[in-house]
């Protein structure tokens, strides 16, 4: 496994990682969702101890089929996890696959 992006001594994120640009992006991430729901959206940021920079959700009722949709921002680049409901949370086996 290839660990040359990783900071040495932060493990949570890479090495070259700009909270405040993470912040920056974040926030226009906000807006956008803000804008495309018309409602105002919910977030945490700058999780601890976390690879993810923070989460943002969007309610059922926003949304044309009344499913929550949440999106997960890691701190590892530009890579994002949009999910329907909890993000890794599953009733059981099946419910996963």
């Amino acid at each position: 496994m290839s660990r040359e992006l990783d900071d040495p001594e932060w493990f949570e994120r890479p090495r070259d990682y700009d909270r405040r640009q993470a912040g920056a992006l974040f926030n226009g991430l906000v807006a956008c969702l803000e804008d495309s729901f018309a409602t105002q959206r919910v977030s945490e940021r700058d999780t601890q101890d976390s690879s993810e920079y923070g989460r943002v959700t969007v309610s059922a009722d926003a949304t044309a089929c009344g499913t929550r949709i949440v999106v997960c921002v890691s701190k590892f680049g530009s890579l994002a996890l949009v999910c329907a409901e909890d993000p890794g949370a599953f009733l059981g086996t099946g419910e996963v696959q």
